[in-house]
């Protein structure tokens, strides 16, 4: 069992490119958090992230609490909770709201969007990400942004940049590697605009965005904490392994622990230092998660769902998904869908 693979085969990660960008020196620009993003494009999903790919130019990256970040051409920004941020030609500058520059209806195509004082020009793809659940310790594993930026790039920054490229977050690209291949063909399809092209930007996207996480969770130095370092720990990630293939097996962290190999009071500190949560709050939470999506994408009876996920009787269920969602399985059904 992969993980990492059935976490986002429950949470049914789907991208979109909502605008391309082209703008002239002086420039400024800032997004919303992602809550205010999510209802100005009707969305239902409980979880958004952003992405901003920098095709041509450069440009500087402000969020608060973080020092200003300088992006350089080819380098790709993703905010994994959606936070507000600010984006400009030079720092400092007062930022324009977002919403004020995009089109109010809805297009068939990719919208385009100019604006600036008309100096150096600097290109992006933006887009969204967002999942139908916010499996928590997905999402609070990642850090509020990841960069993907080219060793070359790296290179030619100031030492700061450089130090920064060695940390958790940004991840680094080889010119001639898979992820620096998908940006380049994530780039010549936005500046193609050929038939699909919409539909193309989507998948490469979510593809990226994929493989980001992956080199995120390979680079996490040892002492990290968080669900994805819990999934790269020898233990851990074979004790989740065994959680998420049988879900409805009624798991004892005894259990558990015979099956990994390792002892009940070992495991379960380990598990609980790298995940935040204990092994059989974990499951309860991920029994949850995955009901929700057997309801909604499947269809099935309660009582069907409830037997899939370890619960003994369609009574405890109905209790443990009020307790979690804040409402019935049948009702939640009904608002959701």
């Amino acid at each position: 069992m992969d993980v990492l693979s059935d976490v986002l085969r429950v949470v049914r990660l789907t991208s979109a490119v909502f605008f391309t960008a082209r703008l002239s020196s002086p420039w400024s620009i800032e997004s919303p958090p992602s809550d205010q993003l999510a209802r100005s494009l009707k969305l239902r999903a409980e979880s958004i992230a952003l992405f901003h790919v920098l095709v041509e130019g450069q440009c500087w990256i402000s969020m608060e609490g973080h020092a200003p970040l300088r992006m350089e051409a080819r380098d790709v920004i993703i905010f994994p909770h959606g936070d507000a941020h600010v984006m400009s030609s030079h720092t400092g500058a007062r930022p324009r709201p977002i919403s004020d520059l995009l089109p109010s209806q809805p297009s068939e195509e990719i919208p385009q969007l100019d604006y600036g004082g008309g100096g150096e020009a600097t290109r992006f793809v933006c887009g969204y990400l967002h999942c139908d659940q916010r499996f928590n310790p997905l999402i609070g594993a990642l850090p509020t942004m990841l960069c993907v930026c080219g060793q070359d790039s790296a290179r030619q920054s100031e030492p700061s940049e450089v130090e920064m490229a060695r940390r958790p977050g940004v991840i680094l690209a080889d010119a001639d590697d898979w992820l620096a291949g998908t940006l380049r063909h994530t780039i010549e399809e936005a500046d193609g605009a050929r038939p699909g092209s919409f539909a193309m930007l989507a998948r490469l996207t979510e593809l990226l965005y994929v493989e980001v996480l992956r080199r995120y969770m390979q680079q996490l130095p040892s002492g990290h904490t968080g669900w994805l370092a819990g999934v790269k720990d020898p233990e851990v990630g074979r004790a989740l392994r065994l959680l998420h293939a049988r879900p409805e097996r009624q798991w004892t962290v005894e259990d558990l622990a015979r099956e990994v190999g390792a002892s009940r009071s070992g495991l379960a500190q380990r598990f609980t230092e790298l995940t935040g949560e204990a092994p059989m709050r974990y499951l309860t939470g991920w029994r949850i998660q995955l009901a929700k999506h057997l309801i909604l994408q499947a269809g099935l009876p309660i009582a069907e769902v409830a037997d899939r996920v370890g619960y003994e009787s369609e009574a405890a269920f109905n209790r443990a998904f009020k307790r979690h969602v804040g409402a019935p399985p049948v009702a939640w059904r009904k608002k959701s869908s």
